[in-house]
């Protein structure tokens, strides 16, 4: 009989060791709006040599599956702080800067604020009508964040996982998170060099640790999950009142740059000694002029 139904739970769990899940599980402070996930079973063809009767040397002799591997993504809508800290909107996009401290209900709340090499796994479970589904081992590949006018601020999570199943979870939620008010864009401001930065329309910044699925002879799980480097860019789009930035770009000079969000205690994601990578202009016939601040950053720290 075919599953029918509609997504209407995804929640994580911090893992204490590799594959070994806390009992705390937790759903995201924000609304979830996509969180697809795609296993691939990386089939091979075989092709041999053929026998002069065969009428086609050209068919595949067999297909075997090869290694397996556990991407998964995820698109939510963060939200305003009900409680410090800990349904801060940061939880979550701080687990791709660094580890966290614990994965009790305490600890792990409370990720540390800057880059560092280790990040924590986590294991996601994810329940459509009454089919479950768990995906272990997760690591964080690509941590993206976005806002443009009267729009919210929206964070996609893309990672990888090294080991998936289906079964009766029985989870018990710790909280739901979606009693909040979402990051407008009035509620950003962004400063550079200290100064608020005005006549911006739009950021995007990505943190990308490159994650990649290590394998082993005789598993075709992969034996976990390494991040092999991380790069960390930013682009600021603004109305076009500030020639200096021009100067800047050609000259190599480093900015910092931090996002403001307005909340109760206002949360910083900061960027620092970051030098432009492009500085494109809009070339529309209509319009106001804008060009694009696009910056890599060495460091990244949230406050």
């Amino acid at each position: 009989m075919p599953k029918f139904g509609h997504q209407h739970s995804w929640q994580y769990s911090v893992e204490e060791a590799l594959e070994d899940p806390s009992s705390t599980h937790f759903w995201l402070p924000g609304w979830t709006i996509n969180a697809p996930t795609e296993t691939r079973f990386n089939t091979k063809e075989i092709r041999g040599l053929k026998q002069p009767g065969d009428t086609d040397k050209r068919r595949i002799d067999d297909v075997v599956v090869s290694k397996n591997e556990y991407p998964f993504s995820l698109t939510y809508i963060p939200l305003k702080r009900t409680s410090a800290p800990k349904y801060d909107m940061r939880h979550f996009h701080n687990m791709a800067m660094n580890a966290s401290s614990a994965s009790t209900v305490d600890g792990a709340w409370t990720y540390g604020t800057s880059l560092t090499t280790a990040i924590n796994s986590f294991t996601i479970f994810k329940e459509i009508d009454t089919i479950q589904k768990q995906v272990r081992g997760c690591k964080i590949s690509r941590l993206t964040s976005r806002s443009s006018l009267d729009n919210p601020v929206e964070i996609t999570v893309e990672g990888l996982g090294s080991f998936a199943t289906f079964a009766d979870l029985s989870r018990t939620d710790a909280s739901t998170l979606r009693d909040g008010t979402p990051f407008m864009w009035s509620d950003v401001h962004i400063y550079l060099d200290g100064a608020l930065a005005t006549f911006c329309t739009a950021y995007e910044y990505t943190i990308n640790n490159n994650a990649q699925s290590n394998h082993v002879l005789g598993d075709r799980d992969p034996k976990r999950i390494d991040e092999i480097g991380r790069t960390v860019e930013l682009t600021i789009t603004r109305q076009f009142n500030d020639t200096a930035q021009y100067a800047d770009a050609k000259n190599g000079v480093a900015k910092s740059v931090t996002i403001r969000f307005d909340d109760t205690a206002d949360i910083d994601i900061g960027f620092r000694d970051c030098k432009f990578a492009s500085h494109p202009e809009s070339g529309e016939n209509d319009g106001i002029f804008t060009h694009q601040l696009r910056l890599n950053a060495e460091t990244m720290f949230t406050s």
